[in-house]
């Protein structure tokens, strides 16, 4: 039994035609289903993998791939055991999902296994890219914020949602943030605590193939009037600029309701059993883009 990656994300905005905008027009984003209070998108297929809901900014659910229904009940039994109340929902209203356990983490946020019903497998990330389009290949990954502890939020997924440890900031030997993973990409869910009340989402991050496919992107945003927050650029992680935990290529972008993407690449594998990467918060301005000195302040105290 296994878990996946992030396979679907949810979130709220403030008005979806306006929405629509930025993740079709200017992200190339498909729209696979519109009501008149959500809408489905996808990068590709038939499947979605972002939906947006009417009502503000924010995290409204995520959801993890698993390989088929038996994971299902063995996660099931795992969430009883550890006594989490679950609900398992037979043919969701989203495209491309079959059934799928819906729970809650400790910080608040709602979190749901899925199984696909495209054949697909649910939560296998797609990075192959044709070389012309400035769509991202796929949903990847997402960051959640909140006020619970980070080391609580790391023992609930790592002894009860099925992820491993793959790394976290400390300040003053407590943890701030921790990235987890399901699979031997370096992070899947990762959390943090944030610098602004009420703030419960830093960035859903969506996949791109290599440096060439940012410059697709990067020029089709400048088309539509719109620019990056942040990058592109290279975290350091553990390693700066090694191939360890956390060495990604990034850029980051605010959608109009002030919903942070990401956009990630070069993300980095990981054996099943390799040592999670521990750095102080002091080091944060060096790791976060090796290629510049150029985070902005709104990166840690903006989210959504």
């Amino acid at each position: 039994m296994a878990v996946n990656r992030l396979d679907h994300a949810a979130i709220r905005v403030e008005d979806i035609g306006e929405a629509l905008v930025w993740y079709v027009d200017a992200l190339g984003l498909t729209l696979l289903d519109r009501r008149d209070d959500q809408a489905h998108l996808t990068c590709r297929g038939d499947h979605a993998d972002l939906t947006l809901v009417t009502g503000g900014r924010g995290p409204v659910s995520f959801a993890i791939g698993v390989d088929g229904p038996d994971d299902l009940d063995e996660l099931e039994q795992r969430l009883t055991d550890h006594g989490v109340v679950h609900e398992r929902v037979h043919q969701p209203l989203r495209p491309g999902t079959s059934v799928l356990t819906r729970f809650t983490l400790p910080t608040g946020h709602t979190i749901e296994y899925s199984v696909a019903s495209d054949g697909r497998t649910a939560g296998e990330t797609d990075l192959s890219w044709d070389g012309v389009s400035a769509a991202p290949t796929d949903i990847d990954h997402i960051n959640l914020l909140g006020d619970a502890a980070p080391s609580d939020v790391l023992s609930f997924l790592t002894e009860v949602v099925g992820f491993r440890y793959s790394g976290s900031v400390e300040h003053e030997g407590e943890l701030d943030a921790i990235w987890t993973r399901g699979g031997r990409l370096d992070h899947d869910v990762a959390y943090m605590r944030a610098a602004r009340p009420g703030d419960r989402l830093h960035h859903v991050a969506f996949a791109m193939a290599d440096s060439n496919h940012y410059a697709r992107l990067g020029d089709r945003l400048a088309d539509h009037g719109y620019m990056f927050e942040f990058g592109p650029g290279r975290h350091g992680g553990g390693y700066l600029g090694d191939s360890g935990f956390g060495s990604n290529l990034f850029a980051y972008a605010f959608d109009p309701s002030g919903n942070r993407n990401e956009f990630s690449g070069d993300m980095k594998t990981l054996a099943d059993d390799a040592v999670p990467v521990v750095q102080s918060s002091e080091q944060i301005d060096k790791v976060m883009n090796v290629w510049a000195k150029n985070m902005p302040e709104s990166f840690i105290t903006i989210g959504s």
